[in-house]
């Protein structure tokens, strides 16, 4: 798997604690009701920048945000993402349950104050949807 995109901009080690899980389910929030390409931009991919080049938040920009999903965190998870992103008028969040493929890039957990179950998923070079094995979608409210 290569990374040059994870690696570019920056001399940070994001990789340290990372690995390829191809085992367990992830939950990501999605804004349809089908999984997309563009579901996986990081804020970094978006255009989002770190002011101050510190290493944690750079790497944290350029991974995607998702929780792993099973029968201990789903409750609590479903609970984060709820709070987290509440319906309005023109946003329909959805919760989507995935797992990755070989070669579809590495997670690292990143737990934080809202959510313990938190990771960053750092794509592959290659990445694209049909690494992803989707389970289910569902409303998140």
């Amino acid at each position: 798997m290569d990374f040059n995109n994870l690696k570019s901009d920056h001399t940070c080690d994001c990789f340290n604690n990372a690995f390829e899980d191809k085992e367990n389910y992830y939950a990501i929030k999605i804004m349809k009701n089908e999984i997309r390409t563009q579901d996986f931009n990081s804020y970094w991919d978006k255009g989002r920048r770190s002011k101050d080049n510190d290493c944690e938040e750079m790497c944290s920009l350029k991974g995607v945000s998702v929780s792993i999903f099973n029968e201990e965190s789903k409750e609590e998870v479903k609970n984060v993402y709820q709070q987290l992103f509440p319906i309005a008028p023109k946003y329909k969040p959805y919760l989507s349950i995935v797992k990755f493929y070989e070669s579809a890039g590495m997670v690292k957990h990143t737990p934080n104050e809202i959510n313990i179950y938190h990771y960053d998923f750092y794509k592959s070079d290659d990445f694209d949807y049909s690494k992803v094995e989707l389970i289910e979608i569902n409303e998140l409210h």
